[in-house]
């Protein structure tokens, strides 16, 4: 058998000298793992509900070497009230102009004990990227057996951009946690690197805001059909169509189905959405045909994929259609309006 990793000196030492912190650790520690699960299941729930963008949102409790690691560096006395992140909840969203949407959640779902900026505390003239921590206690919203022996554990919250999450895996692997500890030839670059993700998350703000005005833009077309057919074909403007086309219907059966079926448009043939307008009336009674046999759930998207597996020949012939497909389009091609 391998041999059993050797423990520090010093973690043997506070196992012997304090074995009754090690035992109450060891016996809270389940409460707190179902304490992180159940509160990022409450911040996805929520931010889901709100039309909240993010990456990711996971959680993890402090494990036992690192309990043990944290006591020793910091010679707490009291780790039990010292210590915030037993159990630690990390949301890592896409836009930080949301976060005061994110924190008004976290607000009305949790009982708030501290708020810590990170960005604020480095100030304007240091290196790095923080993010916002919460402490909290679950709320009044969580009520009944199945809380009981959470009542009172504290949870902590990170609230990231994306942009500040990866600066922390850089900041992570450089181990470089405060700026006398860079190397002078290093420091201007990690400085310029750090704003560069600050700019970052800027950008993808404005990018948003513009995108959102462009496409108010496109659908102000609607009372003006040919002003909008006259549209270059992108994500948005295909998206508008299909709203007016298709008024009753999802646009897209699973997230990204639009964009996935935007792939198989030949924009040299479909310059415009005139261009995949015609190709939807083309093939309006051979679509009907082939969605009722088919039985597919309806999606806005799809029916404007069904149009050009119809329409277009090259999409018809390819080699990696499955066959059943290729028989149902051959089966109701006469349908099509020529």
């Amino acid at each position: 058998m391998p041999d059993e990793p050797i423990e520090p000196a010093e973690h043997r030492k506070l196992w012997k000298e304090r074995p009754a912190v090690i035992g109450r650790f060891l016996a809270e520690h389940p409460h707190y793992e179902y304490l992180c699960a159940e509160v990022a299941y409450i911040l996805e729930k929520r931010l889901k509900a709100a039309g909240l963008e993010f990456s990711a949102v996971t959680y993890r409790a402090k494990s036992l070497e690192s309990f043990v690691e944290k006591i020793i560096r910091k010679e707490y006395k009291d780790p039990f009230s010292e210590i915030t992140d037993f159990a630690g909840v990390r949301v890592v969203y896409l836009y930080s102009s949301d976060f005061p949407r994110i924190e008004q959640i976290i607000r009305a779902e949790f009982n708030v004990i501290e708020k810590v900026d990170k960005i604020k505390e480095q100030g304007a003239d240091k290196f790095g990227y923080g993010a916002v921590h919460f402490v909290v206690t679950l709320g009044q919203k969580s009520s009944g057996a199945r809380y009981d022996d959470l009542k009172g554990l504290i949870c902590e919250i990170q609230v990231r951009t994306v942009s500040q999450d990866a600066w922390a895996i850089i900041e992570h692997h450089l181990v470089y946690k405060q700026e006398s500890a860079v190397p002078e030839i290093l420091r201007r670059r990690l400085n310029r690197l750090s704003a560069f993700f600050e700019d970052a998350d800027e950008t993808f703000d404005r990018i948003r805001t513009e995108r959102e005005a462009y496409i108010r833009q496109v659908e102000s077309k609607f009372d003006k059909k040919s002003e909008l057919l006259d549209q270059e074909i992108n994500l948005d403007t295909v998206r508008a169509l299909l709203k007016l086309r298709f008024p009753d219907i999802e646009i897209e059966y699973y997230h990204g189905h639009l964009s996935n079926v935007l792939k198989e448009v030949d924009i040299k043939k479909y310059s415009k959405l005139a261009n995949l307008d015609k190709a939807l009336s083309r093939t309006k009674k051979a679509r009907e045909a082939y969605l009722a046999d088919s039985k597919l759930a309806p999606s806005a998207a799809r029916e404007l994929l069904i149009a050009l597996m119809f329409d277009d020949v090259s999409i018809f012939n390819r080699s990696d259609m499955p066959q059943e497909i290729l028989k149902s389009i051959e089966k109701y091609a006469h349908l099509v309006e020529r």
